[in-house]
């Protein structure tokens, strides 16, 4: 074998987590709230002692990385992020492969996240804007290093705590940016001014951008036909849009794509978005039908999130991710304990951060939410430290039946 990982976790800790996914899919809770975090490479490369720029520099030196990562995460993180013995790989490219592919340039760094270079500085260069193959940019790159990665996927022998596991190349997507975000990369924050005075020709840029998301999610699937989980939008360049430019420029491309690949599963309508999304949580659950808030920011406040969004949403999130770095451990205890006893009486919440875990934050951060979930996240620790189940239903609450 090419490659081989022993990781040191065992099989029935990843049978808890699953049932505790299930159930929260539910609304109802096993035993406490899930907990799951959006920790990504550029994480472990400092954990690692590496330049970032080293992990994009070939596909097998990823794919050696994403092992090794993967170990780390199940072995040191406390989550539920490890719910049978697999580990599964992908190309990855930060957030750059929409952009890239809609034919913009990418900016690469030694010491931080490649980003999109707009290339789009005037209203003339956007008119005459052409609907990009589903292969320009990265996106054909990407798909190439998949491929690649199946092919050492064959070669690798996982184990865990010595029981035979396997590695799985995750089902290809190359998009996950919603056409208003793919529009403000290659234009820039122009792009926010160009809504009120030429709306007719951002409509149609976004229209083009969003058949290009099409074409290249049909491509996807053609080379990949397995099924998919749900279908994913961030929407990070809408939250500081009134709601009424949102309802405008956002919804109806979002809501396009999201008829396509979103209703085809359960819950298959997510959206992340950080920042303060609260004036938009209107539009996002009664015009895009949002299912799942992934990773939400941590501006909003949980007792916000949890009356307008609580019971019909399956929610995750929202701890400050520089508090998850810099402390003091208290404090990070008490914004955990706060989620779980405003949110967590909803049902369908997961812990986690909101969002993005910050490099150099330390473990101790993670097992410090993990002991506060254990201790409190059915109201355990002698106290009741939620809501008795006749303010829940004053409060319109739904699953008051459940063990929260």
């Amino acid at each position: 074998m090419r490659f081989v990982v022993d990781i040191d976790y065992p099989v029935e800790k990843m049978e808890d987590s699953r049932a505790r996914l299930e159930a929260r899919r539910e609304f109802r809770y096993i035993d406490r709230v899930p907990i799951n975090y959006c920790v990504v490479p550029r994480y472990f490369m400092e954990e690692f002692g590496l330049p970032y720029l080293d992990y994009f520099s070939d596909v097998e030196t990823q794919f050696s990385l994403q092992l090794q990562f993967a170990k780390y995460h199940i072995e040191h993180i406390p989550s539920d992020f490890c719910t049978r013995p697999v580990v599964t790989v992908h190309p990855y490219f930060d957030n750059v492969i929409p952009p890239s592919g809609q034919g913009g340039e990418i900016g690469w760094v030694d010491s931080g996240p490649p980003r999109a270079v707009p290339i789009v500085d005037t209203v003339e260069k956007m008119n005459a804007f052409e609907v990009a193959r589903p292969t320009t940019g990265l996106r054909g790159k990407a798909v190439e290093w998949w491929m690649t990665m199946r092919r050492l996927a064959e070669q690798t022998r996982v184990s865990f705590a010595g029981a035979e596991g396997a590695v799985e190349v995750s089902p290809l997507s190359l998009g996950g940016l919603s056409p208003h975000m793919i529009a403000v990369d290659l234009v820039g924050e122009d792009f926010y001014w160009w809504m009120i005075e030429y709306p007719e020709e951002c409509h149609a840029f976004l229209g083009k951008i969003t058949r290009g998301e099409i074409l290249s999610e049909e491509n996807c699937r053609k080379i990949d036909p397995r099924p998919r989980g749900g279908y994913v939008l961030a929407e990070d360049s809408a939250q500081i849009m009134s709601s009424e430019l949102f309802e405008r420029f956002c919804v109806p491309y979002a809501e396009e794509l999201f008829k396509r690949y979103g209703d085809r599963v359960s819950f298959g309508r997510a959206i992340h978005m950080c920042g303060d999304s609260t004036h938009l949580h209107h539009a996002l659950k009664e015009k895009l039908i949002m299912q799942s808030f992934d990773v939400f920011g941590y501006p909003v406040a949980p007792d916000t999130a949890a009356k307008n969004l609580g019971g019909s949403t399956l929610l995750w999130g929202n701890l400050n991710p520089m508090l998850m770095k810099e402390g003091p451990t208290a404090a990070v205890r008490e914004a955990a304990l706060e989620c779980i006893r405003e949110i967590g009486p909803c049902g369908g919440f997961m812990l986690g951060d909101g969002a993005n875990v910050c490099p150099g934050t330390p473990l101790s951060c993670f097992e410090a939410i993990m002991e506060t979930a254990e201790s409190y996240g059915l109201g355990g620790g002698g106290e009741p430290i939620l809501p008795r189940r006749t303010d829940r239903v004053a409060a319109g609450i739904r699953n008051t039946d459940s063990p929260l």
